[in-house]
């Protein structure tokens, strides 16, 4: 006869929250409200049938903390719940969440037994003397994913679809189109099937009743992976095999966290510390309402780790990890893309600024609004599909359908977008701050006007693979900008250019240029901008000065001609990119002189670098 288990309990540790390993045993704590009577309740792996259920006796709780040491129970054959008043609940706390292998076909918490807590696994991992790439802000080219949307369409095994396996395979693209850091929207255990008003946050509030919350920007169970998001039984594993393999391509991890106003800031907190240490994550980018900024930017622990945010947290330490995504460059540029009036000092002020603390995040598209093919192809959002009478999303895209509204036949129509693009993307990269990509956009993803496609889980919201044969004209001009970026630290100096000559060079680090050299108009019916960066401010990695670098934007809708700064003696200006050349291959060097002025065309970036002239 097989014998029973035999459980030693006693009161635990209230500090200790969740379910941890300790000397003793297994330490459970969990938050009571006061008078409530609550239990804890143990499942053998697997099932959804209570195993034993062991109250938490008074002399248990610390204020609204109950706690109990639980000894003689092997972690790895069991599962576990809390029942509080007689509802049964998932522990914030716990590190992975069971019942839930299929995306949107999950309940919300507390529904039974069904969706039960797991342990951390006791087998040690191997991290192989895994290390973060050492990788400042200014370097990074920064590519934002969905876990699920990003692979579904991608040429993988059905397997590894949707999954965190999936993203280790793109490794390889990732490395070849150049992006060195990539940004997982929430990937951490959330109920992407709300069937109450509890959890307010970007999604719309007219949410109906079953319908799939495909982004996850919800309250959610963040010490666990998505087991949704898993090729494999094993979601810790899969995640940290994931981490390493981008730490061994050079590639950064940065986790997205969504917390709504009544989160825990102790939780919240010590979720991103957890993260850190358990699965290696280079950084956080925290959004919602209840982020507690000032408390994680001041946590030692996370010293040194990149930490993200909306708006930024008042601080005053030395850690020089803290960026700000920058809304109001999205805004700006798009606006400036489209020839609105009044665009010049805005657009003039992101290309220059950087956070002086830490890292400025510039992006022209992301999840929440169109992606950057449907900004130059659609004038009006496009959400009848979302099943809110087209009132969800936002009405203001700064976008322009270049005169037809969505899909087009018309060559000139179809060229203009294609040109936009490259304007967008060559605006992005010339900035000082980080450059974000949104998934897809660097050939041509679309949503099909879609902008707020959080319950799109399907090819909607899926990234659309086929458009990259159609595009790849337009993906490798992306991919020789980043290397050109990449190229000149000019373009990532890392602070903000001052205007001014102060390494006494002759010329100032970054100046300003309109059709008259050294003078910037900029009246509202102005829409030509010139921009020079001085080389000699930065340093390649052979030791030798950058070049000298002049972008010119022209999005008037006629030829401008623009005069040109006067170069060193010896020297002149080289046209190496031009968004209106049809080549497939723009960033070439062309063999042409230019010295006092240059002729754009419509709607066109020009980048002109200074060489020494041939005799």
């Amino acid at each position: 006869m097989k014998r029973q288990n035999v459980l030693n309990i006693r009161s635990g540790y209230p500090a200790l929250f969740g379910a941890n390993k300790i000397a003793e045993g297994l330490n459970f704590a969990a938050e009571v409200p006061k008078g409530a009577k609550a239990s804890l309740i143990l499942y053998r792996k697997g099932s959804g049938v209570p195993w034993r259920e062991i109250p938490f006796p008074e002399e248990s709780r610390t204020g609204k903390i109950c706690a109990l040491i639980v000894s003689g129970l092997d972690r790895n054959q069991y599962e576990y719940n809390f029942c509080i008043d007689g509802e049964i609940v998932q522990d914030p706390y716990a590190y992975g969440i069971r019942g839930r292998e299929r995306f949107g076909a999950s309940s919300e918490p507390g529904d039974g037994h069904k969706i039960r807590c797991a342990f951390l696994p006791d087998e040690p991992y191997d991290w192989e003397e895994d290390r973060s790439p050492d990788m400042p802000y200014k370097d990074m080219i920064l590519y934002k994913v969905h876990v699920r949307g990003y692979t579904k369409q991608y040429r993988l095994s059905p397997k590894l679809k949707g999954t965190f396996k999936g993203l280790e395979e793109m490794i390889p693209y990732w490395k070849e189109l150049g992006v060195n850091a990539i940004e997982l929207m929430p990937a951490y255990e959330f109920c992407e099937i709300p069937v109450s008003d509890k959890t307010k946050g970007m999604i719309s509030e007219k949410r109906q009743e079953g319908k799939v919350n495909y982004w996850g920007y919800v309250s959610g169970f963040y010490f666990a992976p998505k087991r949704s998001y898993c090729a494999t039984k094993e979601p810790e594993k899969e995640f940290r095999d994931m981490v390493k393999a981008m730490h061994r391509a050079g590639i950064q991890c940065i986790m997205e966290f969504y917390f709504p106003k009544e989160v825990n800031p102790l939780l919240a907190l010590k979720a991103a510390c957890f993260w850190k240490c358990y699965y290696h994550v280079d950084g956080f980018h925290f959004v919602g309402d209840g982020v507690p900024g000032e408390l994680i930017a001041e946590d030692h622990l996370l010293y040194g780790t990149k930490k993200m945010f909306q708006n930024l947290p008042v601080y005053s330490g030395d850690d020089k990890t803290t960026a700000e995504y920058q809304s109001g460059f999205l805004q700006d540029m798009r606006r400036f893309l489209k020839s609105d009036e009044g665009m010049i000092p805005g657009v003039e002020y992101h290309i220059r600024h950087a956070n002086p603390s830490g890292g400025t995040i510039n992006y022209m598209a992301c999840q929440d609004g169109f992606t950057l093919f449907d900004t130059v192809s659609y004038n009006y959002r496009h959400n009848e599909d979302n099943g809110e009478n087209n009132a969800d999303g936002s009405e203001y895209n700064y976008s322009w359908n270049c005169g037809v509204e969505g899909p087009s036949r018309k060559l000139a129509v179809r060229k203009m977008r294609e040109q936009q693009i490259r304007n967008a993307f060559l605006m992005l990269l010339i900035s000082q701050g980080t450059p974000m990509i949104y998934g897809g956009d660097e050939f041509c993803n679309s949503q099909n006007g879609n902008n707020n496609a959080y319950c799109q889980d399907n090819p909607t919201g899926w990234t659309d693979w086929r458009a990259f044969k159609k595009n790849k004209k337009i993906w490798d001009f992306v991919q020789e900008a980043i290397a050109f970026r990449k190229a000149h630290p000019v373009l990532h100096m890392g602070g903000e250019p001052k205007g001014v000559d102060y390494l006494v060079k002759g010329f100032p680090d970054i100046s300003f240029h309109g059709e008259r050299a050294w003078y910037l108009n900029e009246e509202n019916t102005c829409r030509l901008l010139g921009v020079m960066y001085c080389g000699a401010y930065a340093v390649k990695p052979d030791g030798t000065e950058d070049d000298f670098l002049y972008v010119a934007c022209n999005f008037h809708w006629e030829n401008r001609t623009i005069a040109l700064p006067n170069l060193p003696e010896g020297m002149v200006w080289r046209k190496t990119a031009d968004t209106s050349d049809p080549e497939e291959n723009s960033f070439r060097e062309r063999e042409e002189d230019y010295q006092k002025n240059i002729e754009i065309n419509p709607r066109t970036v020009v980048i002109l670098v200074g060489r020494k002239k041939e005799e």
